[in-house]
């Protein structure tokens, strides 16, 4: 029985010096990270919460040259899940969005009192809940997914996606997912020439610090939507 062509690429990789080389860094990279994080108050440290956002920058670049060397059909499979996901996810809020808008008791606050400003806003976000999602494959990697997930979603904006609107106000179409792929910078690699890569991802893994192995392991999105009512008090 012949050897799959993915089995076999990961067996070369174990004798790869590049990637043992990878490999060793994105291990340092992390102790460093987790010695930091075992300091109480970390997270309340400016100076310490920088070096954190500064040594995931790190993890992030070493990650996605690890994935472009290790990348599998499964791999593919899953991008292409959390891709067809995301989307779903995003037209969900804006359809959230626009409904909650036309509700009557929304459009009824300022009508009882002039005195209220109303604003309806919806947001996709990363889903601080649930465990990190497991593979076959996490220990080709090395990474302490878990924590490292963990350590991203204490210094980024888990904010995906939102939109804020003033009751009656005309909803603009969704002009980011219009069709076009995102795939742009670590996102560029031919296993996904042929995806149309959504915003969302290209948020994620552009422009905050989730690597593309992190982006396949992250379990869950969550949409919320929230009325903020503004009371004008004269003086």
């Amino acid at each position: 029985m012949q050897p799959k062509k993915d089995d076999v690429m990961k067996n070369e990789l174990k004798d790869d010096k590049e990637w043992i080389e990878l490999k060793a860094k994105l291990q340092f990279v992390e102790e460093k990270i987790l010695r930091i994080m075992d300091i109480n108050g970390w997270m309340s440290q400016k100076d310490l919460e920088e070096q954190v956002k500064d040594l995931l920058l790190d993890r992030h670049v070493i990650l996605n040259k690890m994935f472009r060397m290790h990348v599998t059909e499964q791999e593919v499979v899953r991008f292409c899940e959390v891709n067809d996901r995301l989307t779903a996810l995003t037209r969900q809020m804006f359809a959230n969005h626009r409904a909650l808008l036309k509700t009557r008791y929304v459009n009824s606050i300022e009508d009882k009192d002039p005195d209220c400003f109303v604003e309806v806003e919806s947001k996709l976000d990363v889903d601080e809940g649930g465990d990190v999602l497991e593979f076959a494959d996490d220990a080709d990697y090395g990474s302490n997914f878990a924590q490292m997930i963990d350590a991203i979603a204490w210094t980024e904006d888990l904010e995906i996606r939102s939109c804020t609107n003033h009751p009656g106000e005309t909803i603009e179409p969704d002009y980011l997912d219009d069709g076009t792929s995102w795939s742009e910078s670590a996102l560029v690699i031919p296993q996904f020439e042929d995806i149309i890569v959504c915003y969302s991802i290209h948020d994620l893994c552009v422009h905050k610090n989730y690597s593309i192995p992190d982006l396949l392991r992250i379990p869950s999105y969550a949409i919320s939507q929230t009325i903020d009512i503004t009371r004008k008090h004269s003086v």
